[in-house]
């Protein structure tokens, strides 16, 4: 689980968290808002990666990351980039194995030998959750993961996604309703950097 209590954040003049608090533990809560209404800035502090001005944070657990950009590891292929987060005390045959089982849930098992430069964008933000969802984590921190997919394969991984981090917690930010509504048991608006 975490929690953010009395959040504040600015940016030089710009205050872009005035006082927002959430907390997750075990379910799905969507977080949606304005372009530049601060969802990645508290993203990035529940992880870790961003000091507030102001307030508390309180994690529990192991947490993964998918930020917006896949930021893949580009010299390595597909299912190596997945392999590679694997918990280094499960013997490779089993972690390859669950890469693999991963992938072909987010319908890439054609992709396992490619290299990052050699997919999409929508193909690179599949990588990026497959590699997420092969940490076995507590809390799971998910910035618009599903912004690059296509119609085509997007209710797919949006289903194998949410099967997978079951009883999780986890936070979406997305700007839409119709992934907040499939994922989410909760779905909040950052506004004016307070959570509504």
């Amino acid at each position: 689980m975490f929690a953010v209590n009395d959040i504040f954040k600015s940016f030089g003049d710009k205050s872009v968290l005035n006082g927002a608090s959430l907390d997750v533990s075990g379910e799905t809560v969507a977080l949606m808002g304005a372009s530049g209404s601060g969802k990645t800035t508290l993203l990035r502090i529940v992880a870790g990666l961003e000091k507030a001005d102001g307030g508390d944070v309180y994690v529990e657990g192991r947490t993964a990351v998918v930020f917006a950009e896949p930021r893949l590891f580009p010299n390595v292929r597909v299912l190596e980039n997945v392999v590679c987060v694997a918990d280094p005390k499960t013997p490779k045959a089993e972690s390859v194995a669950a890469a693999r089982e991963i992938l072909g849930e987010l319908l890439l098992f054609d992709a396992l030998n490619a290299y990052p430069s050699e997919l999409s964008s929508g193909m690179a933000a599949r990588v990026a959750l497959a590699r997420a969802l092969m940490v076995d984590a507590d809390n799971y921190l998910l910035d618009e993961p599903f912004g690059a997919l296509d119609d085509a394969v997007r209710e797919t991984v949006v289903s194998a996604v949410k099967k997978r981090l079951e009883g999780k917690s986890v936070l979406l930010i997305t700007h839409s309703e119709s992934d907040a509504k499939a994922l989410a048991s909760r779905t909040l608006i950052l506004s004016e950097g307070k959570i509504r």
